[in-house]
C-alpha cells in the first residue's frame, strides 16, 4: 500500500497519519520516520526493501521526500517509481508532506496511479468562513459542545483558520462550560488568542521602528502561553488582510472592501484600513516574507524559536 497525504493543514494530516500509524508506542508496531534530508535514492531502496523484525507490516513515513523528488534534476531519483512499485508487499509506504505537492509531476506520476491520496489545506479565500464554520460545527461533537453562531464568529476572527489553535480552544472551551451553550462573551472571556488590539498594536509599533514598546507586546504575549508559530499566523492573517485592501483600494468603497476580505467586526476594519492606508504595500510583504523565513528556519533547523523570538521585532 502506498499512501500520500500533502497540504499546509498541518493538524488535518497529523490526525489521519496517526490513524494510519497507530499506536507507535506499542513495542510490536514497526513504524519507521524518515526525514528527506537524510535519504538518498541508494538509502530509499535499502529502507523500502527491508523487511519487518517482526514479521508484521511496516510502515514507512517519508517526511517531505516527494517535494525533495519532484524538484531533483532529472537523473536523479530516475529508479524511484519502480522501487516503490516492486516493494515487498508486506511494506506500507506513507509520503507525508507539509505542503500540497504538483501530484501532476511525471517523476512521482506511476505510484500516484496506485496511491491512495489525502490533501489538506487550511481554507483561504472565498468561501473560507463558511468553510471553517462547517469544520467548527463537527469538531464541537468531538468536545461534546455547542457555540452559538455569534460564538463561532468571534472564535474564527480571533484565531483564524488554523484548525490545530481551533482545535485548542474548543477543548479549553468544553472544560469551562460542559452542557452548556457557548456565547460570544465566552470566547471574549476564555480564548487566549492574541487579541485585535495587541496584533494592530504590534504591526504599528514595527513598522514605526518603537523597538521597546515591539518587544514588550512580543514579551506578553509570550508570557500568556503563545509561540513564535502561533503569533507568526496572528500576525501572517493581519498582514494579508492589509495588503488586500490596499489592492482593494481606490476601486471599491469601504463597505465592498470589508465584505471582499471577509471581516464582519467594523473595529478589527478599521484598524486594517488606517494601517492599508498609512503604510506602504511593499513593507506590508517585506514583513510578510520575513515571516516566512523564519519560519522556514525553524522549521529545518536552522535556527531554534527561542533565538528567533528574541530577534524577531529586529529582524522584521
Amino acid at each position: 500500500m502506498i499512501k500520500l497525504i500533502h497540504g499546509d493543514d498541518e493538524f488535518s494530516s497529523k490526525e489521519i497519519l496517526n490513524r494510519i500509524t497507530g499506536d507507535k508506542s506499542d513495542i510490536e508496531s514497526d513504524v519507521n520516520l524518515i526525514y528527506s534530508n537524510s535519504v538518498n535514492e541508494t538509502t530509499f531502496t535499502e529502507l523500502v526493501n527491508t523487511m519487518s523484525l517482526f514479521g508484521d507490516s511496516r510502515k514507512l513515513v517519508f517526511i517531505d521526500l516527494i517535494s525533495k523528488i519532484t524538484s531533483s534534476k532529472n537523473e536523479q531519483w530516475k529508479n524511484f517509481n519502480e522501487i516503490c512499485i516492486n516493494k515487498p508487499a508486506m511494506n506500507e509506504l506513507i509520503f507525508y508532506e507539509s505542503k500540497e505537492i504538483n501530484i501532476k509531476s511525471n517523476k512521482i506520476k506511476k505510484i500516484l496511479e496506485i496511491a491512495e491520496i489525502h490533501l489538506f489545506n487550511q481554507p483561504t479565500g472565498r468561501g473560507s468562513w463558511e468553510k471553517i464554520r462547517n469544520w467548527i460545527v463537527s469538531r464541537q461533537k468531538n468536545h461534546q459542545i455547542e457555540l452559538s453562531s455569534d460564538a463561532m464568529n468571534k472564535l474564527i476572527d480571533l484565531i483564524g483558520n488554523n484548525y490545530r489553535y481551533l482545535d485548542n480552544e474548543l477543548f479549553k472551551l468544553s472544560n469551562y462550560k460542559p452542557n452548556t451553550k457557548i456565547e460570544s462573551t465566552d470566547i471574549e472571556i476564555m480564548v487566549s488568542g492574541i487579541k485585535e488590539v495587541s496584533i494592530f498594536e504590534l504591526i504599528d509599533s514595527i513598522l514605526e521602528k518603537n523597538l521597546f514598546k515591539s518587544d514588550q507586546l512580543i514579551s506578553d504575549f509570550i508570557n500568556k502561553g503563545q509561540n513564535f508559530f502561533s503569533i507568526e499566523q496572528m500576525l501572517s492573517r493581519q498582514l494579508r488582510l492589509i495588503i488586500m485592501t490596499q489592492d482593494l483600494l481606490g476601486k471599491n468603497n469601504s463597505q465592498d472592501i470589508q465584505n471582499k476580505i471577509q471581516v464582519k467586526s467594523n473595529f478589527a476594519f478599521n484598524k486594517i484600513l488606517k494601517q492599508a492606508q498609512t503604510f506602504s504595500p511593499d513593507r506590508m510583504k517585506d514583513m510578510l516574507k520575513n515571516l516566512l523565513t523564519l519560519d522556514l528556519s525553524i522549521k529545518n533547523g536552522a535556527k531554534t524559536e527561542k533565538d528567533v523570538m528574541k530577534q524577531l521585532v529586529h529582524i522584521l
